[in-house]
């Protein structure tokens, strides 16, 4: 455990679309939290707009834990992340990383565009040893249990044995998140008996399956699993993946227009709504996510960790937690550990395999 140094976080306050005051209201409510000490916060972005925040009253108390980094430029969501991390050196974006990368700071928490994330992350912090690519990971509710659904768009064409190693980056992450401490992880495909799916789906399930040792999988699973307490965490490629996160977050914000819609159509059914005040807050608090901050990108040699744009202070805060647990817990050796581990047997098993071929 690094209990014994600082944990120094990196925050992009710039690429939040409600805007850099929210991100730092984030950053106070963090400082404020018992489980905060022993963790420094660097707020990186524009001087003249965050200069004024950093230093008013209510974050004098914090003056030893937070500090400013100067960024000048921002990098906009629709921005192509290819000629955004050419051109903007200097994007907020880009100085986070940067610090992790000097050894500034241990983690970064970012809001803004996740493509240029993913990619100033993938050519600047670089995946570990074993891994080609990052995968992104995303904390989804359910009423039972909540899972973990990755890759969700960083690597939408991944190879078989890209998907054996996200399968264990998500187990591993899903342990630390999620406190669960043998997490069922399955493989998203078309069917659960052996032979569907694409052939890196296949080829991946065999593989898997050799690996038990290392992580608990259950199989392949189908779409109408992914809600039932059947897994913990849910692998597939990056295109199938951010297609499915979107797709959910468009049929979420249907139900909550059309309940609304529906429950205050008239004065009975809004006299109806105050008797089941309970019932909805309770159904509000179990689908909430936000206690989980944002999606790591797993795979990469430090922490990184893309929050989303409209991320409130609250989601905030509890993202910058989780970046801080994920340092302080050693969770980068644990995973370097496991995917070295898995890639020496997944090897010594393929050349034994072909050696009896011959």
């Amino acid at each position: 455990m690094q209990n014994d140094r600082q944990v120094v976080v990196a925050v992009d306050a710039m690429g939040s679309d409600l805007g850099p005051r929210e991100v730092m209201e984030g950053v106070r409510r963090f400082l404020g939290r018992r489980d905060s000490k022993g963790v420094a916060v660097v707020a990186v972005g524009d001087g003249a707009i965050l200069g004024p925040m950093v230093e008013s009253p209510c974050f004098s108390k914090f003056s030893e834990r937070l500090s400013l980094h100067h960024a000048g430029e921002i990098i906009a969501m629709d921005e192509s992340p290819t000629w955004a991390i050419r051109h903007k050196k200097d994007a907020s974006m880009a100085r986070a990383v940067e610090l992790v990368c000097t050894g500034a700071a241990d983690a970064v928490l970012s809001c803004g565009n996740t493509g240029a994330l993913v990619a100033l992350g993938t050519i600047r912090i670089r995946p570990m040893d074993y891994l080609e690519r990052p995968a992104l990971g995303a904390v989804i509710p359910a009423f039972e249990s909540h899972f973990i659904l990755l890759d969700v768009g960083a690597n939408p064409t991944p190879t078989a044995r890209q998907l054996v190693k996200n399968a264990i980056l998500g187990s591993h992450y899903c342990r630390m998140a999620m406190g669960i401490e043998l997490p069922r992880v399955g493989l998203l495909s078309i069917g659960t008996e052996d032979g569907k799916g694409t052939e890196s789906v296949q080829v991946a399930h065999d593989e898997l399956k050799k690996i038990t040792d290392f992580i608990n999988y259950v199989g392949l699973v189908e779409g109408f699993q992914l809600f039932s307490n059947e897994v913990d965490v849910v692998v597939c490629d990056g295109f199938v993946g951010n297609v499915l996160l979107k797709a959910m977050e468009s049929i979420a914000k249907q139900l909550k227009s059309y309940f609304k819609k529906e429950l205050f159509k008239n004065p009975l059914r809004i006299l109806g709504c105050l008797f089941l005040r309970g019932a909805i807050g309770d159904i509000r608090g179990k689908l909430r996510t936000d206690k989980y901050g944002g999606a790591p990108l797993l795979g990469l040699n430090k922490p990184v960790f893309k929050a989303h744009g409209s991320s409130d202070c609250r989601a905030i805060e509890h993202a910058i937690a989780i970046a801080a647990r994920f340092v302080r817990e050693e969770n980068m050796q644990n995973l370097r550990e496991s995917i070295e581990k898995a890639e020496e047997f997944l090897s010594t098993s393929s050349q034994q395999f072909t050696r009896n071929n011959l």
